[in-house]
């Protein structure tokens, strides 16, 4: 600024503060706080324009190009004897300015002003300024170019500056004042949409008029906005700190998002003709005020160009009936006064009372008020029949407390009247179209004009139907849409979206339809319960703490198995954590006392009591006799999470491996499987782990094992004394190797399980439930034609650490088990008092059909080991049992190379 001579260096008694914002283009603007200054100054009264007369000058106009000046306040002098007064102070001391600064009081007025005088002969003509932002508008490229040459030269001769980076030249459509306009008309500007679209959601009083100040610059372009936002509005009544905390209720989140959504794809507006008479129609109900300003088209028929709705307060809706109805009149006139004033215009009410109100002997001082105004309009009052007053009617209703309003009286039978409001003294216009469409289906029908025809009031879209035929489609209305895609849904065997599509679009056709489709499919209660898992996992990961040798052992059932010639179905299989040492059994029977017989023989016998058994919730390990064993050892049972054995990915990776196996060993001899589980488990204990870079022979023994083919050569070396001495302190240094190597391979098991972690939780896709949400279960263990999920179910209760649910029944009867946030998906739509499927009826009745073809049935109660009843079995709990608490996990990563979860 010193430098280009704006400021100099000032000993002024004046100073003001300094602070600085961002510019547009990422520039830094400085700030004067001219307050106090201000509160002195004798204001300019010099008018701004008003915006929506700037916009009425725009009808018809196609070229269009913008101006901005460069710092224009920077480009008027300040008179010498007021200059001390614009000083600022700054840490390198004090300046004052000898041009126009920003921040004073009649800045505003005095530079518009100054553009008056400097464009006067061509304003409102083809040029139309606000401030520093100057339109030049034209009908042709022709007359555009010499519009733009004068207004040019005029500021060349008035030495006035312009920024040719925000300058736009002869466009078809660009921003200005915070519009876009167009050919077609008149859009709110993309970015301040976006600003509305994006905004979170409030948490105090200031918030929610900052939300509101934004979106009440472009009401005019929401229909029924005065009553769309009251719930809003409401929260910003009263006094006290702007900050104070508001009570957010479901009616202000869904008036938040529908005033957001709105302004996604506002319709296209266009100034009237002001050659031509207007109509205004206007109805009021129990809470507002309804209005639309209509013009005769081309076509004869009265086409929409402004809305206008306006919320009672608490005093006017006491009114009597007759004087709600004069003053949503009253509020139209006052709206539209501009446009209406010394033009023909008519309103039309549906009270009849009030083509009489100026008989009235006795008025109330409130209507002798309203009467002397209305003189001022001399407004030409008639009746109109409320059936066919349904615009007006909606705009007082929509929205509202007391709404009753039908959807379908948005879809009039005259298929081009469609609601908008907008500000007090904003009107806004809607775009003349040849065709007479809904407001929802203009913005597609402007863009695809050849697809569409109307025959009788009534929209066609031209769809092709092969190479060489097409069809009109006719519009479906919005109240028949819920049961046509109801009936089409279930009468062809609840069909997916692609076959919805291709059913419904050479039959009917309406803007949204694919996405209403897609919707609704989503709320199908049959659908929801057959669905397919999205295969992602919804919480991160919560590894165990890495154990010593030998603590902490995972168990698992492997079967049904082929039965052996020994009477053997099932492989019991155990792993421990940290060594990977596995033991297996093979075993006619599941049962409690195969688990504690196993426990006791091939664990506490050979490597002593364990701090810990981790199990499913299998009933063989659940039982009491294992309970009652492991209580008297003092060892800690720990379960898994229903029906998710990642919990015991230790051992079920090892199960896998071991059928592997076997497979290969038997080749096709499927009954003598058990003879070769020994080679099987010797495999597996002699092969290095990738983690821990030991085998379990070694973590177990503290030497490598001595295979077959070892034996050819003598395994102790020659070189080595037979001294017993000399054999005790090389056996000293093994088992000091091997305490070196599980304490390594512990610190690698740790460091791998930080990496899991790290890569599980960035791949989750987190979902987090409420108490009282309802929530589909994943249908384990289920036959026949069971569906995949059961539900829905209500969550009671969370373990945010863990991520379990505990749910129940929508009769109140709740499941015994935790459930893992895996196992849950919403439930979407409304959901009734009756269970969408009910699982133990519905196998009771699969039973009974198959004993009658003698099949072999399933049963829950002799399947211990996968019971399909539900989580009764195998759900997550905390319990006392034998004075050992048992502490359930989450999830454990099926890989044997991962660490538990």
């Amino acid at each position: 600024l010193l430098d280009l001579k704006l400021i100099r260096p000032s000993a002024s008694p004046w100073g003001a503060p300094v602070l600085f914002v961002k510019k547009k283009d990422g520039a830094m603007r400085m700030c004067i706080d001219y307050r106090a200054l201000n509160k002195l100054t004798v204001r300019n009264n010099h008018p701004l324009p008003r915006i929506d007369e700037c916009l009425e000058r725009l009808r018809g106009s196609a070229h269009f190009t913008s101006l901005d000046l460069k710092s224009g306040y920077h480009q008027v002098r300040i008179q010498p004897s007021d200059v001390p007064k614009t000083a600022f102070n700054t840490r390198y001391g004090q300046y004052e300015f000898l041009v126009l600064p920003f921040g004073l009081t009649n800045a505003p007025p005095t530079f518009q002003s100054l553009m008056n005088r400097v464009l006067g002969d061509c304003l409102d003509d083809f040029a139309l300024v606000y401030l520093d932002d100057i339109l030049i508008f034209s009908k042709t490229e022709s007359d555009h170019k010499q519009h733009v040459r004068h207004v040019l030269k005029l500021l060349q001769e008035a030495k006035l500056v312009a920024n040719l980076k925000k300058c736009e030249f002869n466009k078809k459509e660009l921003i200005f004042v915070g519009f876009q306009i167009s050919a077609q008309g008149i859009l709110p500007a993309p970015h301040k949409v976006k600003a509305v679209k994006d905004w979170p959601v409030p948490t105090n009083v200031q918030e929610v008029r900052q939300f509101c100040g934004l979106a009440q610059h472009y009401r005019r372009f929401i229909p029924g906005y005065a009553s769309m936002a009251s719930p809003l509005t409401d929260l910003t009544k009263g006094t006290g700190a702007k900050r104070r905390s508001i009570v957010w209720t479901k009616e202000c989140q869904d008036s938040f998002e529908l005033i957001k959504e709105k302004l996604i794809s506002p319709p296209v507006l266009q100034a009237p003709d002001v050659h031509r008479p207007y109509k205004i129609e206007t109805d009021a109900s129990d809470f507002g005020v309804g209005a639309v300003l209509l013009q005769e088209g081309d076509d004869g028929s009265w086409h929409p160009l402004a809305f206008e709705s306006k919320k009672f307060s608490r005093a006017e809706r006491s009114y009597p009936a007759q004087e709600r109805e004069l003053l949503g009149i009253i509020h139209a006139l006052r709206t539209w006064r501009c446009l209406i004033d010394g033009r023909p215009y008519t309103v039309f009410s549906d009270h009849l009372p009030l083509k009489y109100f100026r008989a009235q002997i006795t008025p109330t001082p409130r209507l002798v008020r309203w009467i002397a105004e209305l003189e001022l309009y001399a407004p030409d009052i008639q009746y109109k029949p409320g059936k066919e007053n349904d615009v007006p009617d909606a705009l007082s209703r929509c929205g509202g407390p007391e709404s009753n309003c039908d959807p379908e009286s948005l879809e009039p039978e005259y298929l081009y009247a469609t609601p908008l409001t907008h500000a007090s003294d904003w009107p806004s216009f809607y775009a003349f179209r040849p065709e007479l469409v809904p407001q929802e289906a203009r913005g597609i029908v402007e863009k695809n004009r050849a697809q569409f025809v109307v025959r009788s009031g009534k929209v066609f879209r031209k769809v092709k139907i092969n190479e060489t035929e097409s069809k009109d489609v006719p519009f479906l209305p919005f109240a028949r849409r819920a049961d046509t895609i109801q009936n089409y849904h279930n009468g062809f065997g609840h069909s997916g979206f692609t076959t919805m599509v291709d059913l419904f679009k050479s039959r009917h056709w309406w803007p949204t339809m694919r996405t209403d489709i897609k919707e609704w499919l989503s709320t199908c209660p049959e659908c929801q319960l057959n669905a397919r898992k999205d295969g992602n996992h919804h919480d991160e990961m919560h590894p165990l703490k890495v154990p010593g040798a030998f603590q902490r052992w995972h168990l698992d059932f492997v079967g049904r198995l082929p039965t052996t010639q020994k009477g053997n179905r099932w492989l019991l299989v155990a792993v421990d954590y940290t060594t990977n040492w596995p033991i297996a059994r093979a075993v006619p029977v599941a049962s409690a006392e195969a688990v504690a017989d196993f426990i006791h023989e091939e664990i506490v016998m050979r490597f002593g009591c364990p701090a810990e058994i981790l199990t499913d919730r299998g009933a063989n390990f659940t039982s009491k006799l294992v309970a009652s064993y492991l209580a008297r050892l003092k060892v800690t049972h720990r379960l898994t999470s229903a029906f998710h054995p990642r919990t015991n990915g230790k051992c079920e990776r090892l199960n896998g491996t071991i059928k592997q196996m076997i497979r290969k060993y038997t080749n096709g001899a499927i009954h003598r499987w058990d003879m070769f589980i020994p080679a099987a488990i010797w495999a597996c204990r002699i092969r290095t782990h990738a983690t821990t870079g030991f085998s379990p022979f070694f973590l177990t023994y503290g030497r490598n094992p001595v295979l077959p083919g070892d034996t050819m050569e003598p395994y102790i070396d020659k070189a080595v004394s037979e001294d017993p001495r000399d054999f005790a302190e090389a056996r000293a240094q093994e088992l000091e190797k091997l305490d070196d190597a599980r304490l390594a391979a512990e610190l690698r098991l740790s460091l791998a399980s930080d990496k899991d972690k790290v890569r599980w939780d960035a791949a989750m896709k987190a979902i987090s439930f409420e108490l009282g949400d309802h929530v589909k279960l994943t249908h384990e263990g289920r036959f026949g034609l069971e569906p995949k999920f059961k539900g829905p179910f209500i969550i009671v209760n969370k373990n945010t650490e863990y991520g379990t649910y505990k749910l129940e029944t929508l009769s109140g009867e709740p499941l015994a088990s935790w459930v893992h946030v895996d196992r849950l998906y919403p439930v979407r739509g409304d959901v009734s008092d009756t269970p969408w499927y009910d699982p133990t009826a519905s196998r009771a009745a699969w039973r009974a059909a198959m004993r009658l073809t003698n099949s072999d049935v399933p049963n829950d109660a002799v399947d211990p080991v996968s019971p399909s009843s539900d989580d009764s079995a195998r759900g997550r709990s905390q319990s006392q049992e034998g004075g050992n608490v048992r502490v359930d996990i989450a999830n454990n990563n099926p890989d044997n190379q991962v660490p538990n979860r």
